[in-house]
């Protein structure tokens, strides 16, 4: 198996001078409590933990503290992962005068690369075995990504066919020119799953075959008066209805990239469209899953699953990304209650 090495490459959670294994020191406490009734924005009273119901939590914290600390209450329970980390652009962002976050790694590939590598390896463990993650980079880190995530689900792999399955190509108009190279005008979203034995609906999410001709097949019309296209393949006639979905492409040019003046923007840097998210929750993903996002940014990802059913937990170090999607979450018809978390953590 290949391996990506890098200058102080180690796992996750273990001292690498050492070898030995750290304690948590950290918990997840409650500050407050939101009833999904959408016109209540009063705090429900305060309760402990234990005793509450399944609540949505949104939670202030930095990923490197918070993911070891959800692995003792939800490893092997997360039935998709969304995340869009920072792409390694070496800018600030900021939104309005505030510093939503930094993505400058001390001008340092090795230190980049452990960060994302330790992400990887505890979002594998919070995953379900027939769950799915996609990481959303471009072209700065993506082939990076590709690497630890092929050593991470090769290793960890508990079946045949776990492992990598799409190169998703987000291709969107607006971005900057060039004169001395082509125009970057894609992200990358990478699909992994845990096992091969997943959720997929890319059938339900395509165009239907309809009766414009589209390739080489042949065009029939039944009986019926319908349309049906045939083509044959390997000694075989292989027949498709106008009403039959086509398999989704891996190449995604119909959504839009936002807009200044879209509607849905919110100000916050770096912000996806919902659109983006729904294919992707509504691909892999059924009602009443769990959904988790650790660079939630502008509540994206908790916006469109609360509207899908879906049930989730969202997480930022960012006040910024957590101020925003708490307010948007405020504005929205909830489904369920949702808890607003921080991690405190002690000292030894």
């Amino acid at each position: 198996m290949t391996e990506l090495v890098w200058h102080g490459k180690h796992i996750p959670g273990r001292d690498p001078s050492s070898g030995q294994s750290g304690l948590s020191l950290s918990r997840l406490r409650t500050q407050e409590s939101y009833s999904p009734t959408p016109t209540t924005e009063q705090p429900l009273p305060a309760l402990s933990d234990a005793a509450l119901p399944w609540h949505n939590r949104l939670i202030h914290a930095d990923k490197q503290a918070l993911l070891p600390v959800l692995l003792e209450d939800f490893a092997n329970t997360v039935n998709l992962i969304y995340i869009d980390p920072p792409f390694m652009t070496g800018r600030t962002f900021t939104q309005g005068n505030q510093v939503a976050y930094r993505d400058t790694w001390r001008n340092s590939l090795d230190h980049y690369l452990q960060w994302i590598y330790e992400t990887f390896i505890f979002l594998h463990q919070l995953l379900t075995p027939d769950g799915s993650l996609y990481v959303h980079l471009d072209w700065r880190t993506a082939h990076y990504a590709k690497l630890l995530l092929d050593e991470i689900f090769s290793a960890q792999a508990q079946t045949k066919g776990a492992g990598f399955k799409n190169e998703i190509i987000w291709h969107y108009q607006s971005g900057g020119r060039a004169k001395k190279y082509y125009a970057r005008k894609h992200d990358t979203i990478l699909l992994y799953t845990k096992s091969a034995h997943y959720c997929f609906h890319g059938e339900q999410l395509g165009e239907k075959r309809g009766t414009q001709k589209r390739n080489h097949m042949r065009k029939e019309i039944g009986e019926d008066g319908r349309t049906f296209w045939t083509i044959r393949s390997g000694g075989r006639v292989y027949r498709y209805d106008e009403d039959q979905y086509m398999s989704l492409p891996d190449v995604w040019s119909d959504i839009s990239h936002l807009h200044q003046k879209d509607p849905e923007r919110t100000g916050y840097a770096t912000q996806k469209p919902e659109a983006l998210l729904e294919r992707i929750l509504l691909a892999s993903s059924n009602e009443n899953d769990l959904i988790l996002d650790c660079f939630c940014g502008s509540g994206v990802t908790p916006i469109v699953a609360e509207r899908l059913g879906r049930r989730w937990i969202a997480s930022d170090q960012s006040e910024q990304a957590i101020s925003t999607t708490r307010a948007r979450l405020l504005l929205q018809q909830r489904q369920r209650p949702f808890l607003f978390q921080h991690l405190e953590t002690s000292t030894r």
